[in-house]
């Protein structure tokens, strides 16, 4: 288990896939026991590999990006919502989930929690339950927060879309786990996902959440940032200016797993 910990800080930083440059990591709550999926703790602040993966994504770009926490949104609003991301223009988002509000009293009784105030957006993974957000022009670079993926099976995958063409699709959180089986190094966990082009590239992201027959997974999605190509300072990276900082979690997991069958 001390192994399993220790990589679970691991960092995947800058792995170029194409044209863009996706930064990612994972930090495992440590309010979170192998008692059930309600039995979170404590809510995580950033720290650990997410931060450190949110702030090299934000290394990159100028301090007036635009990010949207949800606040201002009622919980129980389903889409669509307009959220506005400043210079970057106005989104929609479609699709299925609902805002939502911790509660005062149990503030994580899932393992879901808002990143910045106590809203953030909901969705399961259904196979039904994915969203899109729709920019009102094309942009550069988009990034998040995640809470508590995967740690009942689901998987979490994000296109990236320009002009009504599919540019790629790339994996958030890959499945771990049967669907249905708790996963409690997942439980709670916090994740930063972002993707930077060097240009205007992108017009549309769709998550397609999936992994079970049901709706048993639930994530949280928080602090989204959007920046156009204005905001990108510099060039994006080439891929040979980064290294690969560790083989992460999710695939000596998935070896572990597989060994003890």
């Amino acid at each position: 288990m001390r192994s399993l910990v220790a990589l679970s800080t691991l960092l995947l930083l800058a792995a170029p896939l194409g044209a863009q440059t996706v930064y990612t990591g994972f930090t495992q709550n440590p309010g979170c026991v192998v008692g059930g999926p309600n039995m979170c703790a404590e809510k995580i602040a950033p720290q650990g590999a997410a931060l450190t993966a949110r702030n090299a994504f934000f290394s990159n770009l100028t301090n007036n990006v635009g990010t949207q926490n949800f606040e201002s949104f009622a919980p129980g609003l389903g889409a669509p919502l307009a959220l506005d991301f400043g210079f970057a223009g106005v989104a929609t988002l479609t699709g299925e989930g609902n805002t939502e509000a911790e509660d005062p009293v149990d503030i994580i009784p899932f393992g879901r929690y808002a990143m910045s105030g106590n809203r953030y957006y909901q969705a399961r993974a259904s196979g039904v339950a994915n969203f899109s957000i729709l920019f009102s022009q094309l942009v550069a670079g988009f990034g998040f927060y995640g809470i508590d993926f995967g740690d009942i099976g689901g998987s979490v995958g994000i296109d990236l879309f320009s002009g009504g063409t599919l540019l790629t699709s790339l994996v958030v959180q890959p499945q771990v786990a049967a669907p249905g089986t708790f996963v409690p190094e997942l439980n709670g966990g916090l994740r930063y996902w972002g993707v930077l082009y060097g240009s205007n590239t992108i017009d549309r992201v769709d998550f397609t959440l999936t992994g079970l027959p049901t709706d048993a997974d639930v994530f949280a999605f928080d602090d989204l940032t959007v920046a156009d190509a204005s905001q990108v300072q510099g060039t994006v990276p080439e891929p040979t200016t980064f290294a690969l900082m560790g083989a992460g979690l999710f695939g000596v997991f998935a070896v572990k797993r597989r060994r003890r069958k």
